[in-house]
């Protein structure tokens, strides 16, 4: 295995943070009678090895019970895993690389670690069916699926040392949709608006500006678009929503803005998602139901004249696993929630209105992380 990384890249706190997180892992393994766990990598997994590890690449993170965590890469990833991780790396040999086994690194940390024979071991993750066969099979290993009782919980909601690199990237979207307000007008296309977008984010601190839409007349009524140069004309919608992310913080906000002088359907339309909007925060504090806030949120549509729209009143933000905000959930806000509020009207033909906040909750109550102003009307 390569030494120790140099930690290059990961802050104080986060680090100190990611390490609470691995013996908090080690902690509940022993609780519930496991000798191991393997985090894999991949989707939400990288999300998640970033927060244990300070690396998103890596392909399983082995945390024994007993004895360090390791963190298993393939060759391409071993400088960056080596500049980012406080984990030490254990890189595939190229003979596994190109059979695409990570077995064998696996097995070498839980042998260091002094794992049992037949060990109890918890994942994570999906396994392939070789990676199972292996475990079950060569290592005569009970495989038992640990997301929803001990990686979910812990990355319910955000740790308040991690609160301000949230409100940071909260700061960047802002400056995304104050370029774009910036940037629209009658005669310029959406791509040329998303280049003054991106620049901004960019100079502002993201690292990247992940999912960008721009989607004028008809097509905002979109409720997600494709990257398509299209020539904003007088008196369309044009709706904008950012997602910008930075230290593996995202952020997610959304507006609508009206090219030039509206007419009086596009303005009613603002109008009441702004009252959705209004409507969702009035009720949001500490223990509130999620679902709750969703109905709410379609009541406040259903008052002013409009149809429900076909999404989740919003998600969570930065990798959190809870609230889901759909109807029926029975989700509690907690302090640490981290989530979006984002109804919309979309009309078929004509053009949509999305806004959308991104909400952190605190003990104290709740903080609107996105300022930028939601109506221009």
């Amino acid at each position: 295995p390569m030494p120790v990384s140099s930690l290059m890249f990961m802050e104080s706190k986060l680090l100190a943070l990611s390490k609470r997180r691995v013996e908090h892992v080690k902690s509940r393994l022993r609780e519930l009678g496991l000798d191991a766990a393997l985090v894999m990598g991949g989707g939400m997994g990288n999300r998640r090895m970033l927060r244990l590890t300070g690396s998103t690449s890596g392909s399983v993170l082995v945390i024994p019970t007993e004895g360090d965590p390791g963190l298993v890469v393939y060759p391409i990833d071993r400088t960056y895993a080596s500049d980012h991780s406080w984990v030490e790396i254990h890189v595939v040999s190229e003979e596994d690389s190109r059979r695409r086994d990570v077995t064998p690194s696996v097995e070498e940390i839980l042998g260091v670690a002094g794992t049992p024979p037949k060990p109890c071991i918890g994942v994570s993750g999906a396994l392939t069916a070789a990676q199972e066969e292996w475990a079950k099979g060569r290592m005569g290993a009970e495989v038992k699926e640990i997301s929803e009782g001990i990686l979910d919980p812990m990355f319910s909601a955000l740790d308040p040392d991690e609160w301000p690199y949230q409100r940071k990237i909260s700061e960047v979207v802002d400056v995304g949709q104050e370029a774009a307000y910036g940037a629209i007008r009658p005669g310029v296309t959406t791509n040329e608006v998303a280049a003054e977008i991106a620049a901004a984010e960019l100079r502002a601190g993201a690292s990247g500006v992940g999912y960008l839409q721009v989607s004028t007349g008809r097509r905002s009524a979109y409720s997600h678009d494709s990257a398509e140069s299209v020539e904003i004309r007088k008196g369309d919608l044009v709706l904008v929503d950012l997602c910008p992310s930075a230290h593996g913080y995202g952020s997610d906000e959304t507006r609508t803005y009206i090219a030039g002088r509206g007419e009086a359907r596009a303005v009613r339309m603002i109008e009441a998602v702004n009252r959705s909007v209004e409507a969702v925060l009035a009720n949001i504090k500490l223990g509130a139901n999620a679902g709750e806030l969703d109905a709410v949120s379609r009541r406040s549509l259903a008052g002013d004249g409009f149809p429900s729209y076909p999404h989740t009143l919003g998600h969570t933000l930065s990798g959190c696993s809870r609230p889901s905000l759909r109807k029926g959930s029975e989700h509690l806000l907690e302090a640490g929630s981290v989530f979006t509020v984002e109804p919309g009207i979309y009309d078929l033909g004509y053009g949509g209105v999305r806004i959308e906040e991104n909400v952190l909750v605190t003990e104290g109550g709740f903080e609107v992380l996105t300022k930028f102003p939601r109506t221009f009307i």
